[in-house]
Order: structure tokens, then sequence, then C-alpha cells
């Protein structure tokens, strides 16, 4: 049921991208956002467990954000705490807890300014992703933890859209790791501190896919601010050492309060 509703959700938005055929030039704007969410997690790493691990979380985020008719550039701050239980049909079910955080720097630049329909950005940036996992259960394998940073591609969509008589802006984003340096233990446990420092290496994607995928909706409010509500698909498949596989699907509303730029500040 899930994957038939995010899959009717992302191609009714597709389809609204691509209906209309006029979009406004873009007001240069600044914000600095935030927002709380709710997420459905699944977790497997086969250095600690053959199970497969799900449950639900909250998040929250922090950031700015800065777009102009050139520049689309976001700042993320994140954070998801969650619980997990162990899926299985016959045995004991086991529960664990897992935290997973992200700080991110993006800069896009518009392409194909003439087209009318929809504003592309594209670019790259900076990131840092990290997750610890504890699960009791085991013995002497009971904490875990994945620590990539590097970079990644980005790119951003934008339309303004007009539903029930209002105004709305419809976007995706969508970042890509393509280089990093990893952190991923040899052995997991607590009785020797060197095994923890031990499989640290470069990464690309034959060893590391991640991706964060968003898709927003925004109602502009007549004080300049914004409201966004979020639906976030975020991925993690790490083969550097042993596998660890990570899913998140979030629900979360944001809000952008609007900074309004000085009056001799002059974009270049």
């Amino acid at each position: 049921m899930k994957k038939y509703f995010c899959a009717t959700f992302l191609l009714l938005t597709s389809f609204t991208f691509f209906a209309q055929t006029t979009t406004p030039s873009v007001i240069r704007e600044k914000f600095f956002t935030q927002s709380i969410g709710f997420s459905h997690n699944y977790n497997r790493d086969n250095l600690m467990s053959p199970l497969t691990y799900s449950g639900y979380g909250f998040e929250l985020h922090t950031g700015a954000e800065r777009i102009s008719e050139k520049w689309y550039k976001k700042f993320d701050l994140w954070g998801n705490f969650s619980q997990f239980q162990s899926r299985v049909e016959n045995g004991y079910n086991y529960t664990a807890n897992g935290i997973h955080w992200g700080v991110s720097q993006i800069w896009a630049r518009r392409v194909m300014p003439s087209e009318t329909r929809f504003r592309w950005y594209v670019g790259g940036g900076v990131f840092h992703d990290g997750s610890i996992n504890v699960r009791g259960a085991n013995t002497n394998n009971s904490i875990s933890y994945n620590l990539p940073t590097g970079v990644e591609a980005a790119t951003f969509l934008a339309k303004n859209v007009r539903l029930f008589k209002l105004d709305w802006i419809l976007s995706t984003q969508f970042s890509l790791p393509f280089l990093a340096y990893n952190a991923r233990p040899s052995y997991i446990g607590t009785t020797d501190t060197e095994n923890f420092t031990q499989e640290y290496g470069i990464v690309t994607l034959n060893k590391l896919l991640m991706f964060d995928w968003r898709w927003q909706i925004d109602r502009p409010l007549s004080n300049g601010n914004r409201l966004r509500a979020i639906y976030r698909w975020n991925y993690v498949d790490d083969k550097h050492n042993g596998r660890l596989q990570e899913g998140s699907q979030i629900l979360s509303l944001e809000m952008l309060f609007n900074i309004p730029f000085r009056k001799k500040n002059v974009e270049k």
C-alpha cells in the first residue's frame, strides 16, 4: 500500500510540473528553515545480524535556503531518532535504537534559463552523513556506525502552479554522493577500542550508494514566509565493510522564515 501511495504521489506531481506553460521570473529570496517530521525506517547490517529491523521515529531539520534567477543554495542540518524491531515470523523479536544525522551544503546553478515551464538548477555540494545503531540483544556486537563525508551531485527543480484558486510552488530536490571518506567498524563490540578505527577509506559509487530525494509543496504566505510539506526518501547501501542498508520515508512540515535583503545589497 505504501509503495502504491508513493508512486501515485510522484506521478501526479510529475504531471503537474509539465502541465502548465508559464512560470514568472524568480524573486530573489532567502529563508531560515525549521521542520519536524515522522518517519518509517528499516535497517539491516550483516556485520551485526542477518535480521532486518524496521520501526518508526521522528526527524528534525534546521537550515537556510537561498534562491534567485541564477542560483539555488541550501544548507541543511538534520537528525532522525528511531526505535526498531526485528522482523521474524518464528522466534524472538528484538528491539533496537538508532540515530541518523546529516549536514550538507548545496550550490546549484540554473540551466536552460529561457525555459518557461519550470526552473531547473544543477550543481553539487559537500556533505556528512552518520548513523549509530544499538542492539542490546546482541551480546558482543551491540553497536554499529557509519560515517561517510564527501562531495555530492545535486539538482533542484521548481514550478509555480495554481490549485484551488491559490498559488503554490512544487519542487523536487535530489542529491547523490559520488566520492566520500568513510568509516565502518571491522569488529563490532566494546572490548577493544582499536577495532573502531580500522576500516577507514575512500569510497565511490561502487561501495557507497546513497541518495536523498525530496518532493515538496510550498504555500507562500502574505508576510513573505512559506509553509512547506515534504515527502523525503533517504537511502543508504554501504558495502565498504560488510553491508549496511538503511532506508527512511519521512513526511514533514517545514516553516520557511523570510530574511529580507538589505536595499544596498546588489546581486552580481
